[in-house]
């Protein structure tokens, strides 16, 4: 961490700046809190960053569906794409958890465009930590947007007292 940014190090050589994150601060509350203030201070830390889909077979059955005036089986099927996306992503969490050896709970899992980490260009920098162009078919729009659209990306924290906020 350093100030409002979170710093990302290479994991083969720790001393090479991967890329970072810069993160707003509240104006409003009086804890003026921010992302980073979840971490370390001036040493190392660790944070986790996942990318789930449900897949590309779920957006064409939606648009087949579509294009046969199916529209209300349309937007049941994206609606159970997009729950199952989020509870796969919700699944991933409480893996890392496991793996960190946290308590169910704990931590948070924070997505680019929402409330405490608005830039949706911070998609683009968890793809390009986890490639899942490459390792599962995902592609990012001009605007930031997952392709397929029934996934999640997300950074992970650890830290005990993590909670939402809005900037």
């Amino acid at each position: 961490m350093a100030g409002n940014s979170l710093v990302v190090y290479d994991a083969k050589d720790a001393s090479r700046e991967v890329l970072r994150f810069d993160f707003p601060r509240q104006s409003k509350d009086a804890r003026h809190l921010c992302l980073a203030d979840y971490f370390k201070s001036g040493e190392k830390d660790q944070a986790a960053f996942q990318v789930v889909t449900v897949g590309r077979k779920a957006t064409e059955a939606i648009d087949a569906l579509n294009r046969e005036g199916k529209y209300t089986d349309a937007l049941y099927l994206h609606g159970l794409a997009v729950q199952t996306a989020e509870a796969l992503g919700e699944w991933l969490h409480d893996r890392i958890r496991a793996e960190w050896g946290a308590p169910k709970g704990r931590g948070k899992r924070y997505s680019p465009g929402f409330p405490s980490m608005p830039d949706n260009s911070d998609n683009a920098k968890i793809f390009k930590l986890l490639e899942p162009e490459k390792k599962i078919g995902m592609a990012l729009t001009p605007g930031f947007m997952m392709v397929p659209e029934q996934s999640t990306c997300a950074l992970v924290l650890h830290h005990p007292d993590a909670e939402y906020f809005s900037i």
